[in-house]
């Protein structure tokens, strides 16, 4: 749950303020970056990424909403286990079949009125939800249906936000981004698709979602018709699917920056996968709360990711996106190993650093093990945050123009194939081995990944390599 088209062209790359152009007495470096980002405003001033980031979050919270109405359907009608795997699977299908299909589309097609084509098209799709019986059948129709339209939106919107960007701001602009993204899913997963559920049911959140992805194309209608970059517009066009279709995956095994940021996200993304199948198995058992409790345990998370979404343009001024975005992986395999730990975490601070941990859950009420998972929620959320934004960045920042949209496909093309077995095999995995052996499984096999993927980008090109 994702910028990019002519920065490199002739006609549309962005002037920087003609202040920022005028001679300057030289600074130390870091003097230099702290007063360039201190005479930038904000993003959100520019009309045309205010429009696109509301656009954003009124699609995600719909798609965020309906996915949620989707599963608590699959639920009502099937009372086996399996049938929830195979929803969460639901998304890595499409992604496998048409992620580099639709990478080819938004580089070669008008960003702004595929976006609008789509928005539409969801919003028709609503109509068509609201009007049939909910089945079985139907709801893994329909989110097979939901996911394939996101295949193609993703990429469009991704290379939009480049297209409106400088290339200096990519980082601030992706913080952003997933800001909204978090948003969309507070909204939508925590509020308005549960109170909607107890209201009208599933058919009120197929209206609420098509309203808003009816505004959502609305106002994608008001962002400007960019032309597609010139190396898009000269590539030769008697060219075969497969060799087309392997562009992106061309340039990312081709420049290793890329490939070390995506493995980056892409372990994040498998670890977050694994995390969602076992998390009600680890409150049950570990924890000791029921697993309807799980979005009160980890809410914390969410101000983990706020936080990691303003500390991520910071770190990469500090010390760079790919350190950020290496250090960051760690982390967050460090927090998943805790949460595999948090019994013998809460003794050592409890009984040998005499941390008052029972009075203090005492006085809030709640279980000891339950504190120290909240707490541990958070820097896991602020480096997944840190981690994604970094390695988008960097992924923004090196791909050529003519084949970014197929680069963020093949993306997620590796983030779905890599995670499709863990997020099927890790209930299972529960199931025999125990819920903490698989978190920690999970932590150690990030952490091992961690490393492989930073000695693929050490042996690394400086510069971005050519278009293709």
């Amino acid at each position: 749950m994702q910028p990019i088209g002519g920065i490199f062209g002739t006609g549309n790359t962005i002037e920087l303020p003609a202040s920022e152009r005028v001679p300057r007495p030289r600074l130390p470096k870091s003097l230099r970056a702290q007063h360039q980002v201190s005479q930038e405003p904000s993003l959100l001033d520019d009309i045309d990424f205010r429009i696109l980031w509301i656009s954003r979050l009124l699609s995600q919270t719909a798609q965020g909403s309906l996915l949620y109405a989707l599963l608590i359907l699959v639920v009502d009608l099937s009372s086996r286990s399996f049938y929830a795997s195979l929803f969460v699977a639901c998304s890595n299908i499409p992604s496998i079949a048409f992620g580099l299909p639709a990478g080819i589309v938004a580089d070669n097609v008008s960003r702004k009125y595929l976006m609008v084509g789509l928005n539409t098209f969801r919003f028709v799709f609503m109509l068509f939800m609201v009007a049939s019986e909910p089945s079985l059948a139907g709801v893994f129709a329909a989110t097979l249906g939901i996911w394939v339209i996101h295949q193609f939106y993703s990429p469009s919107e991704a290379s939009m936000l480049a297209d409106l960007v400088p290339p200096t701001r990519y980082t601030s602009a992706q913080s952003l981004f997933n800001l909204a993204l978090t948003i969309s899913q507070a909204l939508g997963l925590v509020i308005l698709a549960p109170i909607m559920l107890r209201i009208g049911g599933a058919e009120l959140v197929f209206v609420m979602a098509g309203a808003l992805w009816l505004i959502a194309g609305a106002l994608t209608v008001l962002l400007p018709a960019i032309p597609l970059s010139e190396g898009a517009t000269k590539r030769p066009r008697r060219r075969g699917l497969i060799e087309s279709l392997g562009d992106g995956w061309r340039f990312v095994k081709s420049d290793r920056p890329t490939l070390e940021a995506i493995l980056d996200d892409v372990m994040v993304s498998v670890g977050m996968s694994a995390l969602v199948v076992i998390i009600p198995f680890y409150l049950e058992r570990v924890l000791g709360t029921s697993k309807e409790n799980t979005v009160f345990v980890f809410a914390p998370a969410a101000l983990g990711l706020v936080i990691g979404l303003r500390l991520a343009p910071v770190l990469g001024r500090m010390i760079g996106e790919r350190l950020s975005a290496t250090l960051a992986l760690f982390g967050f395999a460090l927090c998943i190993l805790s949460l595999g730990f948090v019994e013998q975490f809460y003794h050592f601070l409890n009984e040998t650093l005499h941390v008052p941990l029972d009075q203090i859950t005492d006085m809030l009420s709640i279980s000891p093990l339950i504190f120290l998972a909240m707490l541990i929620s958070i820097p896991a959320g602020i480096s997944s945050s840190v981690v994604n934004v970094a390695a988008r960045s960097i992924l923004l920042q090196r791909s050529p123009a003519p084949v970014r949209g197929q680069v963020i496909a093949t993306q997620g093309l590796i983030g779905n194939v890599m995670g499709l077995v863990p997020t099927l095999m890790a209930g299972l995995a529960t199931d025999i081995f125990g819920v903490v052996p698989v978190a920690v499984a999970i932590a150690v096999l990030i952490i091992v990944a961690g490393f492989a993927a930073h000695s693929v980008g050490r042996l690394s090109n400086p510069e971005p390599v050519p278009a293709v």
